[in-house]
């Protein structure tokens, strides 16, 4: 079994931008997943290029901070201030044609910034609108990207528009009632061990410093990634391979 480690939300913090390099430096995390659009994204990526790290995706985002197009662009995604609606009302408010645009703008501003991206994913739950899934694979199929599927559904979805993707997608690690324990990775590891194909484990590792708590409520970011780095180091995953999303 493949399995990519993949780290959201670089660019949030720069203390979640230092947990997620260092992790990718080590090898305990896989693949990390880029805001073009957060307060700390030039950070992350002068850590990208400072630190030659190669494997990075897109994560798309119609839920936090402001759109890159310019608010009249895409009046149905945002608020009176301008900025993204909420994540729980995304299937009342997403509209195909104002979706496709501003995703295609990220992409382009990823491509920006010097860098090749491994994959699409984002950020939330773009799978609980039909309207964003299709912008998001037609825009994966025109860049020639893999994706994220965190259901069955969404991964049928890609493989009928021809778009690589996982065999497998798991938040156990992440959404564990334990916490992000080397356990739990334990767990998952002898689960995947005899298993062909594929999969992602979803992973929010990072420093949490005083701005990071302003940005986000999830403050377990600092034990998944102790978590991830004891467990890689004492063997965990030698029983399976350890890729990005490019290797699938």
């Amino acid at each position: 079994m493949k399995l990519i480690i993949n780290a959201e939300d670089f660019g949030l913090s720069k203390s979640i931008n230092k947990g997620i390099c260092e992790g990718l430096k080590a090898g305990f995390i896989t693949s990390a997943s880029l805001f073009v659009n957060a307060p700390f994204t030039d950070d992350a990526v002068r850590l990208i290029k400072e630190n030659n790290l190669t494997s990075i995706g897109v994560h798309l985002n119609l839920t936090y901070g402001k759109p890159v197009l310019k608010q009249e662009e895409v009046k149905g995604l945002t608020e009176s201030d301008g900025s993204f609606h909420y994540m729980c009302s995304m299937p009342f408010y997403a509209k195909y044609d104002e979706v496709k645009k501003e995703l295609k703008a990220q992409i382009e501003k990823f491509l920006s910034f010097g860098i090749k991206p491994t994959h699409l994913d984002y950020h939330h739950y773009f799978y609980s609108s039909s309207e964003v899934m299709q912008a998001f694979l037609e825009l994966a199929k025109e860049y020639d990207l893999p994706v994220r599927s965190m259901t069955d559904k969404t991964r049928q979805m890609a493989n009928d528009f021809g778009v690589k993707t996982t065999n497998m997608f798991l938040s156990d690690f992440h959404e564990s009632y334990s916490g992000p324990t080397k356990q739990k990775l334990m767990d998952i590891a002898a689960f995947l061990k005899n298993k062909n194909g594929s999969c992602e484990l979803m992973t929010l590792p990072g420093y949490i410093d005083e701005f990071t708590v302003t940005q986000t409520n999830y403050l377990g970011r600092e034990q998944e990634l102790l978590s991830l780095k004891e467990a890689f180091l004492s063997g965990v995953f030698d029983c399976l391979e350890l890729v990005d999303f490019s290797k699938i």
